[in-house]
């Protein structure tokens, strides 16, 4: 089992369970709705598989020194990871919880189309014009899920105490002073934290805490990645210094 889940627990498994009885009941209800059902499971399967498949390269936290200064591993895949990353960058991908993943992604899909079907009913979908038909799909599905990142985040490290509070004054700073997320841009997610030395004169002892540097991804429609952001932060950890724009490959520390 340690070779198929690593990041499944008793809980997962539980909602999976929960899951999957949900899944059945919707099945039995499109059963009776439509004689197209198969089509619509199997079309709603197939969309999960592809963009389970999708996230292995869309949502990506690297191995990071987040809330551990040895390094953490990273991993990859959401709303629930399947793969590891190592402190060498070598990738474990373990099936279950693949697996788990897919389920997940099938079911949200299945509960918005099943909340489609309701909504076509109620405006008589099957008599209007083509164009309306158009702008049906368009204004149900293609929207919210291009608008997902502004209300749930994306996977990034889990922060507490002082670290939690740097990246929250680097995210502000990011959306606030250097104007980063907004048309384009729809969600910033934390990569890692670091804390580069800095070379002061002697005459000023008593000041040794070093700046930190905030890496942060940044999210556009439909959870694409598409640029990072270091923001450099003065010693108290509250005012920005400088934003550095990073593309997704390499490290975020490169100059």
């Amino acid at each position: 089992m340690s070779q198929l889940s690593f990041f499944a627990d008793v809980s997962d498994l539980i909602l999976a369970g929960a899951g999957l009885l949900l899944g059945t009941l919707l099945l039995i209800w499109w059963r009776q709705q439509s004689e197209r059902w198969y089509s619509i499971f199997a079309l709603t399967l197939l969309a999960a598989a592809l963009i389970d498949v999708a996230t292995f390269s869309l949502f990506v936290v690297p191995p990071h020194n987040v809330g551990c200064p040895d390094g953490c591993a990273g991993h990859m895949g959401y709303p629930l990871p399947f793969a590891l990353i190592d402190l060498n960058g070598g990738i474990s991908l373990f099936l279950f919880d693949f697996v788990l993943n897919l389920l997940l992604i099938w079911l949200l899909l299945f509960v918005l189309t099943t909340l489609s079907r309701f909504f076509a009913e109620a405006v008589d979908l099957g008599s209007r014009s083509r164009r309306f038909k158009v702008g049906f799909f368009v204004f149900f599905f293609i929207v919210p899920l291009a608008l997902l990142p502004r209300y749930f985040n994306p996977p990034e490290p889990p922060v507490f105490g002082d670290e939690l509070r740097l990246s929250v004054n680097a995210r502000r700073a990011a959306e606030t002073t250097y104007n980063v997320t907004g048309f384009w841009i729809q969600r910033l997610a934390l990569e890692d934290i670091r804390y580069p030395p800095i070379q002061v004169p002697d005459t000023f002892r008593g000041i040794d805490r070093p700046q930190s540097q905030i890496c942060l991804r940044g999210y556009t429609y439909f959870y694409i990645p598409w640029m990072r952001y270091r923001v450099t932060l003065d010693r108290p950890g509250v005012t920005p210094l400088n934003m550095t724009q990073l593309p997704l490959t390499g490290s975020c520390w490169q100059n």
